[in-house]
C-alpha cells in the first residue's frame, strides 16, 4: 500500500469520524423558552394568577417558575437545570425587607417526542418589588441562559 493510499484512508476515516460527531451533536439540540411565574395558593390548592391569590400580603401563596425546555436532547448525561431567584434589600411604608436569595436544581434525563418541556420550580413568595431570576441550563455541548424580572408584590 502507498504512502497516498494509506493517507487518503486516514483522511477518509477523520471525515467519517467529524460527520458522525456532528450527527450526534445536532440530536442534543436544546434551548431554554420562556420563564412564566405563576402563584400556588394554599388556601385553595390551586395555581392561580397573582391578583387572584387569596391574600393579597403574599400570605399562604408560593411562586411557581415554569421554565420552558425545548428541543431534542439524546444524551448519555443529564441535563442541569438550575434556577436563581433573588431580591435585594429594600425599604418600604410597610417597613424594611431582607434580601434574599433561593437556588434550586433539576436534572433532565430526556426531553418528550413534542420537544417541549414545562419544569416547575417552587419558591416561597417574599413580597419584593424587584425579583430577579436566572435559568441556566448545562449539559453535553449545551449552554443556555434566560433570564426574567419581576416582582412579588403585596399590599402596602
Amino acid at each position: 500500500m502507498s504512502s497516498t493510499t494509506k493517507l487518503r484512508g486516514w483522511l477518509l476515516g477523520g471525515v467519517l469520524l467529524l460527520s458522525t460527531a456532528a450527527a450526534s451533536a445536532s440530536k442534543s439540540s436544546v434551548s431554554l423558552g420562556d420563564i412564566e411565574l405563576r402563584v400556588f395558593d394554599q388556601t385553595k390548592a390551586a395555581l392561580v394568577k397573582r391578583e387572584e391569590a387569596e391574600d393579597p400580603y403574599g400570605m399562604f401563596v408560593d411562586a411557581v417558575f415554569l421554565v420552558q425546555v425545548k428541543g431534542e436532547f439524546d444524551g448519555d448525561k443529564p441535563l442541569k437545570l438550575k434556577v436563581v431567584v433573588s431580591a435585594p434589600k429594600e425599604e418600604s411604608e410597610a417597613g424594611e425587607r431582607r434580601a434574599w436569595k433561593v437556588t434550586q436544581t433539576r436534572e433532565l434525563h430526556a426531553l418528550p417526542e413534542s420537544g417541549v418541556l414545562q419544569v416547575p420550580f417552587l419558591m416561597p413568595y417574599e413580597c419584593a418589588s424587584t425579583v430577579k431570576v436566572v435559568a441556566t441550563l448545562t449539559g453535553p455541548g449545551i449552554q443556555a441562559r434566560k433570564k426574567l424580572d419581576t416582582a412579588f408584590p403585596c399590599a402596602e
